[in-house]
């Protein structure tokens, strides 16, 4: 799959019951070099997830080939972050990479216990159970895919692993939005 640019997305540090919204952060990557950050709020255990990332993907993906990594579907808390909804905003498919395997059972447990609009989490949430165990050259990872097929997924983690299971676009984007959320929010 020829990718001209990966987008790598996540959330800054959250201080549960003290912040009503969190730092999002977009890097974009051409091969492995940062080019650009565009950073953003979003509402802590908010649903507003899906239409600020796609806003930032959209701004740097400047209508190249592109592909877009997170580490999970849920940020700053319980926003969700919808693949559907990334792809048909953006155009652009995504991958989610989990170290771990992810649990809906877990997941679902904790969204009863302080959301009333718990159906309409669950339905984006629902992905989770298509995580899919896959080899790479660092370690087995789980992954969500969306737009792209899981061989292209697999070429392009790999393609993106330094140093960890994580590929190095995300590892940065974590690194970045936790940095500049600890100045943010002092």
């Amino acid at each position: 799959m020829e990718i001209e640019r990966i987008i790598a997305c996540d959330d800054g540090k959250v201080k549960k019951f003290e912040q009503k919204v969190t730092l999002s952060l977009c890097v974009s990557y051409r091969e492995l070099w940062p080019e650009e950050i565009k950073v953003n709020y979003i509402h802590t255990d908010g649903l507003d997830a899906t239409s600020v990332l796609s806003h930032l993907i959209r701004l740097l993906s400047r209508s190249e080939r592109a592909i877009v990594l997170f580490d999970s579907l849920t940020i700053a808390g319980f926003n969700i972050i919808s693949l559907p909804g990334i792809y048909r905003l953006t155009g652009i498919p995504s991958v989610v990479i989990y170290t771990y395997k992810p649990s809906l059972r877990r997941i679902r447990e904790a969204l009863r216990l302080h959301f009333k609009d718990m159906p309409i989490r669950e339905k984006a949430l629902s992905l989770i159970s298509k995580a899919e165990k896959v080899k790479t050259k660092m370690g087995d990872v789980y992954i969500i895919n969306w737009g792209v097929n899981k061989d292209n997924a697999i070429e392009i983690i790999n393609s993106t692993q330094q140093y960890s299971r994580v590929p190095e676009p995300l590892r940065v984007s974590h690194i970045i939005a936790s940095s500049i959320s600890d100045l943010v929010f002092l």
